[in-house]
Parts: structure tokens; C-alpha cells; sequence
């Protein structure tokens, strides 16, 4: 894994204030309703938290997985398992250029009833450096999906169904599948932008959204269109000496009434061969879901491969179900044919690197 030589500048040291502020402005002006629609790693699923970072790495190809365990204590946890993958499509160095594509699919689990909601998704970028020495790299992108609703109606119980307290299974529901319409089409955008003042430090900006056809579902008789949801995200890397480097992110998501912040930093400690081949990296970090959970994490990096691991400690006031219950989530994710380096005066100038 190529890291290049430390060097610190003003506008890093300007980039770690920025996002100090914006820390201070969510926990003293915003007062939420927390929802746990992304990851708690949500720096390890790109391709589905923003379609513009796809194809936004060092190297061909590159596989991501996550599953989260949610509420580990009810009787049937709330399961998430998403998998994407993304490479660049065409590349051009000397234009410094790239199309992206990828896709991705999510599946959630929950209940008795085996609810089962599918998410799958194509993803297209064009992504490009700019400025003096290109360390400003902007990308737009954009996302295809389909999704698929599913429950198994011979196992849910229903009001008509009880009769003087006691469930009768010969009784009708008195509901209307008929007209029940669970799979839906849907559509989404982003963009992004990454400012690199040197070698050692990045700071990444992106905005996307989700819906924007605002898909109609139909569950029996009742129809409701799903609004658009908005989401932002920061990310950023510090080095703080040879061996050690600061990364604050912060995510933001906003659905109506709905909405959900997480923020916090990993530290990492590197241990390089030379001064451009990283042998192994190790880390760990806490983040904040506001109103929600308290979120410690622990990642590993080998070469191409790199795992995670989170825990959350839920805060939040729906105490029944997730009250200090917690989630585990593990995250791996392996990049194929990033750039190395075979000796000295060979290694890749870090904004050539697509």
C-alpha cells in the first residue's frame, strides 16, 4: 500500500478547525429523530452512500461487504447484508479522467413475518482532477435501482384474527393484497469534491440524493409516495507524524421529518517497508449516532485487504428494543491491481493516481 512522505501544511491545520466547527454546530442547534438507514461504517459502503465515488481509488477494481446485526438481544434481529463492487470503465492520464461503474445490492431482514426488503442498484461516474498540480478532484454520478418488498403473510397475525383473546387462524384478515405493489423503481444522483493540499493529507465533500422520482408504494389499499432523501458526508485523512494519522468523518442524512447524524475519528498507526510501501496498517476510532448510539470501531489493513469491525451502544430513548441493546457490524473490502512499487524512483506521483 503506497503512503507517501509526512508533510504538514496551514491548510490542513485549517481543515481539522472546519470540521471541529461543523462538530459544534450539530450538537448545539440540531435536535433530531434518529434512523439507522446507513452503516454505522458508512466510509466503507462509497458506492452506496454517494454513486459519484464510484471508481475513486487507487487501483482496478474493488469489492466492498458489510453486515450489520442490529438489536442483538429481540428475538429476531434486524439483519443487514449489502455487497457492491466498482472499477473505472475508461481511464485517461494524460486528460487526467476516468468513467466509472459499478452497482451494489442491499438486503434487510426482520421480524417474524421474515420482512425482507431488497435494494439493487447500477452506479455511473465521470470523475476528473483539476487545478494547479490536480489536487482538487471533482466527480458526479448517478444510480439505477430496483427494489423489492417481501413478507410472508401466512405467518403475520392480525387483529380480526383474535377473537375474545384468543388467535384464530381460520379468521380472515380482513386486509387487500390484491392490489399490493411492494417493488418499486428507483433514481438517485451525486457529486463530490476532494482537495489534497500535499501527500500526506485529503479532504473529501460529497452530496447525493435518493428517490428523486419519489417511487409509489401500494400496501393494500393505501398508497404513500417515498420522499426524497438527501445525504452528505465528510472524510478526511491528517497525518500527525511518520507512523500516525487523524481521519474525522462526519455523515448527514435528511428524509422530512426524518433525519440523522454520525460523526467522530479514527486514529491509525502505519508501519512502512520503505518510504512509499505501507507493510500493514492498524486502527480504531468512536463516532457519535446523535440521539441514537455511541459507536467504537477497529479496522485492519494488509496490502489490498482491509476489515472492520463496529460495535453500537444504543442511547437512544426507544428503550424496549434497542436500549443499550447494540449492533455489530463487520465491513471487508479487498482492492485488485492497486499501483505498486518495485524500487526507488518508480513510485506513482499521488495525483496521477485515478
Amino acid at each position: 500500500m503506497y503512503r507517501p512522505p509526512y508533510q504538514r501544511t496551514p491548510e490542513s491545520r485549517c481543515g481539522a478547525c472546519v470540521f471541529a466547527l461543523l462538530l459544534v454546530l450539530c450538537t448545539s442547534v440540531f435536535t433530531v429523530r434518529a434512523q439507522n438507514h446507513h452503516y454505522s461504517q458508512f466510509y466503507t459502503a462509497p458506492v452506496s452512500m454517494n454513486p459519484a465515488l464510484t471508481g475513486a481509488f487507487d487501483g482496478i477494481f474493488r469489492v466492498n461487504a458489510n453486515q450489520r446485526t442490529q438489536w442483538l438481544s429481540v428475538t429476531k434481529p434486524y439483519l443487514t447484508f449489502g455487497i457492491s463492487a466498482d472499477g473505472a470503465l475508461y481511464k485517461n492520464h494524460r486528460r487526467q479522467e476516468l468513467l466509472g461503474i459499478g452497482g451494489a445490492v442491499t438486503t434487510l431482514k426482520a421480524g417474524d413475518v421474515g420482512y425482507t426488503s431488497t435494494q439493487a442498484m447500477l452506479t455511473a461516474s465521470f470523475i476528473k482532477y483539476v487545478g494547479r498540480q490536480n489536487r482538487h478532484k471533482i466527480g458526479i454520478g448517478a444510480y439505477i435501482g430496483l427494489f423489492n418488498n417481501f413478507f410472508d403473510m401466512a405467518a403475520a397475525r392480525w387483529d380480526e384474527q383474535f377473537q375474545h383473546n384468543f388467535y384464530n387462524p381460520s379468521l380472515g384478515s380482513g386486509e387487500d393484497f390484491l392490489t399490493t405493489r411492494q417493488y418499486y423503481f428507483d433514481l438517485g444522483a451525486g457529486l463530490f469534491w476532494s482537495f489534497s493540499p500535499n501527500k500526506t493529507n485529503t479532504f473529501q465533500l460529497g452530496f447525493s440524493t435518493a428517490h428523486l422520482n419519489q417511487p409509489k408504494e401500494t400496501f393494500g389499499t393505501t398508497n404513500q409516495r417515498l420522499p426524497v432523501r438527501y445525504t452528505t458526508h465528510f472524510i478526511s485523512r491528517i497525518g500527525l507524524s511518520q507512523n500516525l494519522a487523524l481521519e474525522p468523518m462526519a455523515m448527514a442524512s435528511w428524509q422530512r421529518s426524518f433525519s440523522e447524524y454520525v460523526f467522530g475519528t479514527n486514529i491509525e498507526y502505519f508501519q512502512r517497508k520503505n518510504s512509499y510501501v505501507t507493510l500493514f496498517s492498524i486502527g480504531g476510532g468512536l463516532f457519535y449516532r446523535w440521539n441514537d448510539a455511541v459507536i467504537a470501531d477497529v479496522f485492519f489493513d494488509w496490502q489490498n485487504l482491509r476489515i472492520g469491525v463496529c460495535y453500537d451502544v444504543n442511547v437512544s430513548p426507544f428503550r424496549v428494543a434497542t436500549h443499550l441493546r447494540g449492533a455489530l457490524e463487520i465491513s471487508i473490502s479487498y482492492i485488485f491491481r492497486k499501483k505498486s512499487v518495485t524500487r526507488s524512483g518508480k513510485e506513482p506521483c499521488p495525483y496521477d493516481v485515478m
